[in-house]
Order: C-alpha cells, then structure tokens, then sequence
C-alpha cells in the first residue's frame, strides 16, 4: 500500500520509508518553472540579435542579462528622472538609476535612430545616469557616445532609463 502525504511519500510493508523529496516540492518546483518560462516568452512582443522587448515594456539585453526601461518620451530634470524610476514599479519592481557604464552598454553607433536599439522607444539623444554631484549629475549623449555633467536642473532634453540587475 503506498499512502501519499504532504510530507511525501510512505511505502508500508512492514518499514516506513520516508523519500527525502516529496511530491509536493517536485510538483511545486515544476509549476514555478514553467510559470517563470511560459510568462516570459508569452509577453515577448520583438527581439533583435540582442535585446528582448515585452509587453510590460521591459527590455532585456541577452549579454549582459540588464533589463532596460525607457522612461516617458520627454525631457526631464535628473530629480524628475529619480523621482519616476523610485516609483517604478512594473513587472515586480527593483529598478534604479543607471550607472555610466550602463548606459555605456546599450551605445552602438549607427544602430537604430539613436546609437543604440530601437527596442527602446525614445526620441532624446541624452540619458541620465544616477551618478551626481552637488549642483550637477552625470549624463550619457547617444549622439556622440560621450559623458556630460550639466546642472541636474537641466531639461534640456534628457531622459529617463531605468535598469534592473539579473
């Protein structure tokens, strides 16, 4: 006779024998699985050799497992940057600021309208970083793939990227 239990399985005859790995984590193991992977290629809406776009708006570059957002389409003072990447909160949160070495990452000359891929939907060549001073904060141009520090003050047209770690 073989009972089932939540703590696994019991075989009787004569001895109990107790299996270290139940049922029920297998099963369980196996539903996290396939929920993780099904959600993910079910809400890709574009790929590139690099870079995959889902329905939330996230996108993930494949090499370094960065996942990307791109803020509202307009120009933004570094503490309004700040301010909508804290209150970010898709696909279960954790999204910063990028560093300079990040944004680094997504520059590639010639690719798309803005050096870098259009899976990032944005019309400004200039991103905030999180990086700041005093009175300035560090900036990243795709149009010459160079660092600026201006006034955090300044909108003269940057945007807003979020970026979350693998």
């Amino acid at each position: 006779m073989i009972e089932i239990t939540h703590f696994g399985i019991l075989i009787k005859k004569g001895k109990r024998i107790m299996i270290k790995m139940t049922i029920c984590a297998l099963v369980l193991f196996n539903l996290a699985f396939f929920a993780i992977f099904s959600q993910a290629t079910q809400n890709e809406i574009a790929r590139d050799d690099t870079y995959i776009a889902f329905a939330s708006g996230v996108v993930r570059d494949t090499k370094t497992g960065l996942e990307w957002v791109a803020g509202p389409d307009r120009s933004v003072t570094w503490d309004q940057a700040r301010d909508w990447v804290e209150s970010l909160n898709i696909d279960g949160g954790g999204w910063r600021m990028p560093t300079m070495d990040e944004l680094g990452t997504l520059y590639q000359p010639g690719r798309g309208k803005r050096n870098m891929t259009p899976l990032l939907k944005t019309t400004g060549w200039l991103v905030w970083s999180g990086a700041k001073k005093t009175q300035s904060s560090r900036l990243f141009s795709f149009n010459a793939g160079c660092k600026k520090w201006p006034l955090r003050n300044a909108s003269c047209f940057p945007r807003a990227f979020a970026v979350r770690s693998p």
